[in-house]
């Protein structure tokens, strides 16, 4: 990055309302002309009762196809940069705050 771009970079601060975290495993795309819709589970269970598997929906995010664009951008670098590294690369990562005890 030039030393123009890091000057017109606008610096956002980021406060997490809820911190914890829900894994998904399987999901599931809806997509209409205007947004894309991902919906999360963290895997199939056995419905007992009927012996169906069943797919719990945990979370679903919808956003813009444009937005949709940009994930699928962050996801390609960050899945792309070197597998050896084993780290998230450091401008991909949120950061946060030194709390003084």
């Amino acid at each position: 990055m030039t030393e123009q771009e890091q000057k017109n970079q606008q610096q956002i601060k980021v406060r997490y309302n809820e911190t914890s975290a829900l894994f998904a495993s399987q999901f599931i795309v809806n997509t209409s002309a205007e947004d894309v819709t991902i919906n999360f589970s963290s895997g199939p269970i056995g419905d007992p009762a009927t012996g169906e598997t069943i797919l719990p929906i945990h979370t679903r995010m919808a956003m813009t196809r444009e937005g949709a664009r940009r994930l699928h951008a962050v996801l390609g670098n960050i899945l792309g940069a070197k597998e050896t590294q084993g780290k998230i690369p450091a401008n991909a990562q949120a950061k946060l705050p030194d709390i003084k005890q």
